[in-house]
């Protein structure tokens, strides 16, 4: 973000920092330009005063000597020629080739020829000028031809635009370095921000945003602390709702139990009071598995915060244990139900962890896959030995499981649509998937390779 935020301020800075430096070098090599033109200018009016002289008079050995001293003077090259074109005095390098020949017809039309080409380190390092010399009237009676040198002035450019180069670096230097305070100070609540948002949704506690960076987003993280704080408190008034609802009708169902324990069984009330205590034990068991999912809940919201009540107490968060050992007491249930159980692997794996909860979830499972994995149905057992850390899984080769089940799996009082009238709360899996997370790890449910339900316990390696 911060290169989507910078690049277009570079990009402008150096359009503005170029469309100021470019007017600064033309104005300098103008301004040079102009300076060498109304030197050269001077120095010509005095050359045509004596050149005027000397073609009236017809003094030509003066004038060569006045040449000879400008040419060591000004070390620039001469040339005076008369109205035929005939050089009369010359001094330097100058000769009446196509080059002066040119610039000479012009000026014996009585238009002096003063332009100079623009001085930049790529002109060239001489240029002619050529002024006429009227003797009377507006005749022309010769003209005056110089080779100004502007060596000298291309090196002044050149280092001017050289400095000017420099402080348009430094410009745009100081520009990338504003810049980059500028961005940094706008998106450091904006990175703030986002690192918040992830904790909040890996379920860690953020860290509160202080206020910085603009007005704007000094609100919005304002705003995002009081909504964190409120998501926070509503996820722990909901856990305690449930904790606390299941403890309060724990009391009034047993002071039922008692009363309708303690009625007549007899004649046709029997059925009903039958009927009634068969209620009971569903509610009990629904209430039971809602205290334990409140309990689970709690100590995976406790987990993703940090924070491990369990461990610090000192218990132990993990068990060695093999996939016999987990599934042997639950054999001769599986098979009352007429599934057959494979788990005979007894190699032990160190699971990360505690062993009550590691029971729980298996008891969960297999309970699951003797309900609705239906009669005849194979159940396996076992832990993957190749995994990048640790896996459990129970598998079945159950027909009843569908795609829509498949989907709902694990959320809260979820039953299978093939058997609805089966006993059970719909909480088994959810407590499951809280308890991995208490453990820091996951519960992945999918399609068995034999058809039915295949659950894998996962503890990756951090």
């Amino acid at each position: 973000m911060r290169l989507r935020v910078l690049l277009p301020l570079l990009v402008f800075g150096l359009i503005a920092v170029i469309a100021v430096l470019i007017p600064v070098a033309q104005s300098i090599a103008d301004s040079r330009t102009q300076q060498v033109s109304l030197q050269r200018s001077a120095a010509l009016d005095q050359v045509v005063q004596r050149a005027r002289t000397a073609l009236v008079q017809n003094q030509a050995a003066s004038l060569q000597t006045y040449l000879d001293r400008f040419h060591a003077v000004y070390g620039e090259s001469v040339m005076v020629l008369d109205d035929r074109g005939v050089p009369v005095a010359a001094a330097g390098t100058l000769v009446p080739d196509d080059r002066v020949s040119g610039i000479v017809g012009a000026a014996a039309r009585a238009i002096p020829q003063l332009d100079l080409p623009r001085v930049t380190p790529w002109a060239p390092s001489t240029a002619l000028v050529a002024v006429p010399v009227i003797a009377a009237g507006d005749l022309s009676t010769g003209v005056v031809v110089l080779e100004v040198d502007l060596t000298a002035a291309k090196a002044e450019v050149t280092w001017a635009w050289v400095v000017v180069g420099v402080i348009g670096l430094l410009l745009l230097a100081a520009l990338m370095g504003a810049s980059l305070l500028w961005t940094r100070w706008v998106l450091r609540p904006v990175r703030a921000l986002d690192s918040a948002v992830a904790a909040l949704t890996a379920h860690r506690d953020p860290t509160p945003l202080p206020p910085m960076g603009p007005p704007e987003l000094r609100r919005l993280s304002r705003a995002f602390d009081a909504m964190t704080a409120e998501v926070e408190s509503s996820l722990e008034q909901q856990r305690g709702f449930v904790a606390d609802a299941s403890h309060q009708l724990r009391t009034p169902l047993a002071a039922i139990r008692l009363r309708v324990d303690g009625l007549p069984r007899e004649g046709d009330a029997a059925d009903d009071l039958s009927a009634v205590d068969d209620d009971l034990d569903r509610l009990e068991h629904t209430v039971e598995r809602m205290l334990t999912l409140a309990n689970a809940e709690h100590r995976a919201s406790a987990r993703s915060h940090g924070f491990d009540a369990a461990r610090d107490d000192g218990v132990v968060r993990e068990c060695t244990v093999s996939a016999a050992s987990l599934a042997d007491r639950h054999r001769r249930r599986l098979t009352d139900a007429g599934l057959t159980l494979h788990a005979d692997d007894d190699a032990l794996v160190t699971a990360p962890c505690a062993q009550a909860d590691l029971e729980e979830m298996v008891d969960v499972l297999l309970d699951n896959a003797a309900k609705y994995a239906g009669a005849g149905a194979e159940v396996w057992v076992h832990f993957v030995p190749d995994a990048a850390g640790v896996e459990l899984v129970v598998e079945d080769s159950g027909t009843r499981l569908t795609d829509a089940d498949l989907e709902r799996m694990g959320t809260r009082f979820w039953r299978s649509t093939a058997q609805p009238s089966r006993p059970g709360t719909g909480l088994g899996l959810a407590i499951v998937a809280q308890l991995m997370r208490a453990a820091g790890g996951r519960l992945d449910l999918s399609r068995a390779a034999a058809g039915g339900l295949a659950a894998r316990l996962v503890w990756e390696h951090r």
